[in-house]
């Protein structure tokens, strides 16, 4: 039982990294998401928030880079 839990896991892992490296791999070349993922950054910086709040908006700027940058 444990052999085929491993096997399970591991062709799982396999398959994610078939899948997710190549779409990765391709999301290097994106030089407008960077400019706008660093305007991002510094305007939430630039805010005079509570830390919970900079940090929420931090993230919103980095998934919209994520999401810029598989897109391209």
């Amino acid at each position: 039982m444990k052999k085929t839990i491993a096997l399970v896991l591991a062709t799982a892992f396999a398959l994610a990294a078939l899948v997710f490296v190549p779409a990765s791999l391709a999301a290097g070349q994106a030089p407008g998401c960077e400019r706008e993922r660093y305007q991002c950054r510094a305007d939430v910086l630039s805010n005079d928030e509570g830390w919970v709040r900079t940090m929420l908006m931090l993230s919103v700027c980095d998934i919209a880079w994520g999401r810029c940058v598989l897109k391209v």
